[in-house]
């Protein structure tokens, strides 16, 4: 009789997940969300001071790519302690979902914009040529492929998850669960804020942008929706851009 219960418990064990327990996550808290705001503040510095430092032509390259290192250092800290079980692992309706969300995310901007009752203007780049400048398809790889996976892998997971788990014996699963998806994407609104210059109604499309990846993160347990949804968010601004300037 004893076998058959060890079994059980051990496939009990391969299910459980870090969404509902604390024991399959180490290392993942209070620590790592310290580690998240130190790299958070390092990637405001870095994008502040630089610019400064270096020449023009050479600093939005140097930023991005320290930007990148600042985020990414949390995240790798917290994959070296462990790995959150089923947080990366990614399946067929994550693509799906994140598709249908990051369009519905981009066509929501137009709705957000239109709010004072002006229509959304069609966006472009300023340019002297009326072309298309030759660095903005670098820009556009770099902001469709890698932005978005650094992004929320430090803001949907280093940060949601080491809130959720740091709040959860305090309040509980469904309160800690709000709040962690509260926490990132506020971070995720103010890190873009500091940045650079944004107007409210990019500032309400982040906020949004930023609880629907949390939702979807705190409800399967995995990044693969939120990544998706914040590529194809990022890619449709992109080739936005590129057709209205175009047509401009």
């Amino acid at each position: 009789m004893s076998l058959p219960t060890r079994r059980s418990e051990r496939r009990g064990s391969l299910r459980r997940s870090w969404t509902t327990d604390d024991a399959v996550v180490d290392g993942w808290g209070g620590a790592l969300f310290g580690w998240a705001m130190v790299g958070l503040g390092a990637a405001t510095v870095v994008v502040h001071l630089i610019p400064d430092v270096l020449p023009d032509p050479a600093a939005p390259a140097v930023v991005q790519a320290l930007v990148w290192a600042a985020l990414g250092i949390p995240v790798l800290v917290g994959l070296r302690r462990s790995r959150p079980r089923g947080l990366l692992a990614v399946r067929t309706i994550d693509v799906a979902a994140g598709l249908l969300l990051g369009i519905l995310l981009r066509l929501s901007d137009g709705a957000i914009e239109g709010i004072g009752g002006v229509p959304a203007a069609w966006p472009a780049l300023i340019t002297t040529g009326g072309g298309i400048p030759g660095d903005f398809w670098g820009q556009a790889a770099a902001g469709t492929l890698v932005t978005p996976l650094v992004e929320e892998l430090f803001f949907r997971g280093v940060v949601l998850v080491s809130a959720m788990l740091l709040l959860r014996p305090i309040a509980g699963a469904r309160a800690a669960a709000v709040a962690a998806v509260a926490v990132s994407a506020t971070l995720f609104v103010v890190a873009h804020a500091l940045a650079a210059p944004q107007s409210g109604a990019d500032l309400l499309s982040l906020a949004l942008l930023g609880l629907v990846a949390g939702v979807v993160t705190a409800a399967t347990g995995r990044l693969g929706p939120a990544v998706v949804l914040h590529l194809v968010y990022n890619a449709t601004g992109f080739a936005l851009l590129a057709v209205g300037t175009l047509l401009a």
